[in-house]
């Protein structure tokens, strides 16, 4: 896999694809850490902050969620964007959000090793993807 870093070609290759779920974000305590083990077919990311754990995951198990906090936000949509990233890029989700916020469309980036993925609010998401095929043009 070859890895882009050129904004341009980012831009034109980023292929948007976004998933059909529903996901959420919630913050859970330390202590739930183990209990989040048996859910990691649906949780597709987790990131230590001070405050605690912040999850994202699919819809399925937002009850059982539910019980381990009273912090929980969402529905989202999930949006991959399908171009091999260079870690080392520059400007890239600058772009991206500017383009969402143009639109008025918040949105959740964060960068795995070989895509970046968005979040943006349910009801807004086919106008968060025609605005990202927008930009790719």
């Amino acid at each position: 896999m070859k890895t882009v870093s050129g904004l341009d070609e980012l831009l034109k290759n980023m292929q948007p694809k976004m998933a059909k779920t529903r996901y959420f974000m919630a913050s859970v305590g330390e202590g739930e850490l183990m209990a989040l083990s048996g859910y990691l077919e649906y949780i597709i990311c987790i990131y230590r902050e001070k405050e605690g754990l912040t999850v994202v995951f699919e819809e399925g198990i937002k009850e059982d969620i539910a019980g381990m906090t009273e912090k929980m936000v969402g529905p989202f949509a999930l949006i991959t964007l399908n171009v091999y990233s260079d870690l080392m890029a520059v400007g890239f989700l600058a772009r991206i959000t500017d383009a969402l916020a143009k639109e008025k469309i918040s949105v959740n980036a964060f960068s795995a090793y070989h895509h970046d993925h968005l979040l943006v609010p349910w009801e807004r998401k086919e106008d968060a993807l025609k605005a990202l095929e927008k930009l790719g043009k």
